[in-house]
């Protein structure tokens, strides 16, 4: 093994305990539950502020479309570092919930259950805030009709029909970076409101509302800002204590003794370098993976002429892509796999997949070879490298750990997966050194881009109403990098583009299958 695998190996291992011994330092007392109410089945994760500090009162979070409780941990840790007792709530089809998704039954199932807690006098509304991200935000503000609470926060609002009555103490944040649909929800809200009020007597009167535009700041950047964190905190106190001095309200905020920023900021930098770590570790299961698969000479394929020209296939990508969102305006093939706009994701990749792989057909045999052992080392790296990445997201940071349904998903998607990826190899080719690798990647990156343009284009022009897919554009962007890198690690080393595809193809099924809300 070459000595900068070893370093990147014992770098990742490094960042892996640093990374696992930041999260336990900072992780305060917390359950898991499942509240049941009105034939909604919500888990709820539960911190607790510091021992010894008894609650001022309770912060219910709720996070956006395609998220999960555990994406709201920063804010979390925060609220009950002050002294909140904090609920982190998976609304229905995200993370643990197998209940099926829709707006409306997320927003009935929210409404449900805080009704609940409150008919079981678990909570007091007089002194419960509701804090929501994007769609959880919408819910919340919406909430103001069922169960009034003490105030609310709602983070990148999602579009809405508005309530009845606003929601009393309001709190918006908005990106400086945030989506435009989000941007104009923000200013409508104070627009029906009328204008903003912040005095000390507007939060005696359950009154107040404000709109806070946090600079370079994107959409979802704003469930980790420090900004946003501390000024929910002032807002909270504001509410709680509405006749002391806002200056001493944020002087105890600053002064706490709970460490309470430093305390969120070490749980998701823990999470991130457990994350770096694991990528880290890559190249060194990579190189056993391709000493495991034995490729011979006859493996071998040459790396000229066996793909189609690179301008030509940018130009071949964006007719496939242009071709399948049009099919996709009459009728989606996946829809049976209910996934909230993950079947229309899966059937892009199964229609643009098929033409391009047909307008390629002539490349497909100097590209492929038969490697057995190649695919078998393939798919246990695979699973091994998801499976890890999911169990170590699950602790803090993200729920991409699969439960039965989602499973059941994976496995349809995993062939649909596959014979997009395959088309993907064929059409890229094997891969060389030098500009040639570094060409290859940019064209791939093209490639990638134009199905999310696609999609963007059938948002707004077709009326597809897939708007998650534009919300989830860096995640997207995040995972097709680390995918391509890692298949065409893999593939260098077992030479074999079926081994890439099935690699590629099984880590793609598991990112929809997880991220992807269950309908």
């Amino acid at each position: 093994m070459k000595r900068w695998r070893l370093i990147l190996g014992i770098a990742g291992v490094a960042l892996l305990l640093i990374g696992a011994t930041f999260i336990r330092q900072s992780s305060l007392p917390h359950a898991n539950a499942l509240i049941v109410a009105a034939k909604c089945h919500t888990p709820a994760t539960i911190l607790e502020p510091p021992a010894g500090v008894s609650p001022a009162g309770t912060a219910i979070l709720l996070h956006g479309l395609g998220a999960n409780r555990r994406t709201m941990n920063f804010l979390g840790a925060d609220f009950a570092g002050h002294g909140l007792r904090t609920y982190l709530l998976d609304l229905s089809g995200h993370g643990d919930n197998e209940d099926p998704f829709s707006f409306a039954r997320a927003e009935a199932c929210a409404n449900a259950t805080i009704e609940s807690l409150i008919r079981e006098h678990t909570i007091d509304p007089a002194t419960t805030l509701l804090v929501g991200h994007s769609m959880g935000g919408a819910v919340a503000i919406r909430m103001a009709d069922r169960e009034p609470v003490a105030a609310t926060i709602a983070i990148s609002p999602a579009p809405l029909v508005l309530p009845r009555r606003m929601p009393a103490n309001l709190l918006i944040f908005s990106g400086g970076f945030d989506l435009w649909p989000m941007k104009r929800q923000a200013h409508d809200l104070i627009e029906a409101a009328g204008g903003e009020r912040t005095r000390p007597s507007d939060f005696s009167e359950r009154r107040a509302i404000e709109l806070q535009v946090v600079s370079h700041a994107s959409h979802t950047s704003l469930i980790t800002d420090r900004r946003v964190a501390h000024d929910s905190e002032l807002w909270a106190m504001e509410t709680l204590f509405p006749r002391v001095e806002q200056k001493t309200l944020a002087l105890n905020l600053d002064l706490t003794t709970y460490n309470t920023f430093q305390r969120g900021e070490r749980l998701l930098d823990g999470s991130l370098l457990g994350l770096v770590g694991l990528i880290l570790l890559f190249p060194v299961a990579s190189a056993v993976a391709g000493t495991l698969s034995k490729p011979s000479r006859n493996d071998e394929i040459p790396t000229e002429a066996v793909h189609p020209k690179y301008l030509l296939l940018i130009v071949e990508q964006a007719v496939c892509a242009l071709a399948a969102v049009l099919i996709l305006a009459f009728f989606v093939p996946l829809s049976f796999l209910h996934l909230y706009d993950g079947d229309y994701l899966a059937s892009l990749l199964l229609l643009s997949g098929t033409l391009l792989l047909i307008l390629n057909w002539k490349y497909v045999r100097a590209n492929v070879s038969t490697n057995i052992s190649g695919l078998i080392v393939a798919a246990v790296l695979a699973f091994a490298a998801f499976l890890a990445t999911g169990a170590w997201l699950n602790w803090q940071l993200a729920d991409l750990w699969m439960n039965a349904p989602r499973w059941l998903r994976f496995g349809a998607l995993l062939p649909v997966c596959f014979l997009f990826c395959f088309a993907e190899e064929i059409a890229l080719g094997p891969v060389a050194s030098g500009k040639h690798r570094i060409t290859r990647f940019s064209v791939f990156l093209a490639m990638r881009l134009e199905l999310w343009l696609a999609c963007i284009l059938a948002y707004y022009e077709l009326d597809s109403g897939r708007a998650l897919l534009g919300v989830l554009v860096t995640g997207l962007a995040i995972f097709s990098i680390l995918q391509r890198l890692a298949s065409d690690s893999l593939r260098t080393r077992t030479r074999s583009s079926l081994a890439a595809a099935l690699f590629g193809a099984i880590l793609a099924s598991w990112f929809i299958a997880a991220v992807f809300p269950l309908t």
